[in-house]
């Protein structure tokens, strides 16, 4: 079956706009423990975990037939195929467990921790964009 250029686009698109406020939050330098700045950021990050995991997901199925079972599948597998480089995949596969837990088990997290990671990769998400319009650029 053959991938959806539109909706391939508009999670990029969502993806860029994603981190764009990401980063602007972090340039404000106005992440701290408990404020409405680091609530906004995790926010954000869900959105970029599903707009991620949508797009390496539409591909798998339609491109390559492969089904996943959820989010570490999900990246694990768009390794394994060759959509994102090794090296992508390490700095994502943590962010994507750390999905689940702040989703899921959001009272645990450690605010000191999760802003010192948004600072470290906050641009992993435009290395993902970039990843994938190439490999989308690719395979036409």
């Amino acid at each position: 079956m053959k991938i959806d250029n539109i909706r391939l686009k508009k999670h990029l698109y969502d993806i860029v706009r994603s981190a764009h406020d990401l980063k602007m939050i972090v340039d404000q330098n106005t992440l701290l423990p408990d404020s409405i700045e680091l609530k906004a950021a995790k926010y954000i990050l869900i959105e970029l975990a599903e707009a991620m995991s949508n797009t390496l997901q539409h591909i798998l199925a339609r491109q390559k037939g492969i089904a996943v079972s959820g989010y570490i599948d999900t990246i694990a597998k768009g390794y394994k195929e060759g959509i994102i480089s090794e090296e992508l995949f390490h700095k994502l596969k943590p962010f994507f467990d750390f999905r689940n837990s702040l989703v899921h088990r959001y009272w645990i997290i450690d605010d000191e921790k999760l802003i010192a990671n948004i600072q470290s990769g906050k641009d992993d998400f435009n290395q993902f964009t970039e990843e994938l319009e190439a490999y989308i650029k690719s395979i036409k």
